[in-house]
């Protein structure tokens, strides 16, 4: 019983908090939020068409490298000129051509 009387006592000599005004008003608010444009509810499209034409070389330059369980082919060509080389197990072969 004494404790309940300690808690009406703690309560009756709280202080009364006011709570704090409310902030002046703002002199210069932003400005209103414009509209977005709307689009027209069946809008024109275009179509536009665009055509690519390549052309591949048959045999077009480089170099080119083949490696399998038999051995190793190296081929190159510039041009006119072509280079074979292929090691092998069963054979060993070298062609230059140059044209």
């Amino acid at each position: 019983m004494l404790s309940g009387l300690a808690v009406m006592l703690m309560a009756s000599c709280k202080k009364n908090e006011t709570p704090p005004p409310p902030p002046p008003p703002v002199e210069n608010p932003a400005p209103p939020i414009t509209p977005e444009p709307q689009t027209p509810v069946n809008p024109v499209k275009s179509t536009t068409t665009t055509t690519t034409t390549t052309t591949k070389e048959e045999n077009p330059d480089g170099t080119s490298i083949s490696v399998n369980g038999d051995g190793v082919s190296f081929k190159k060509k510039n041009g006119e000129k072509v280079n074979d080389v292929t090691v092998s197990k069963k054979k060993t072969e070298v062609t230059i051509k140059t044209d």
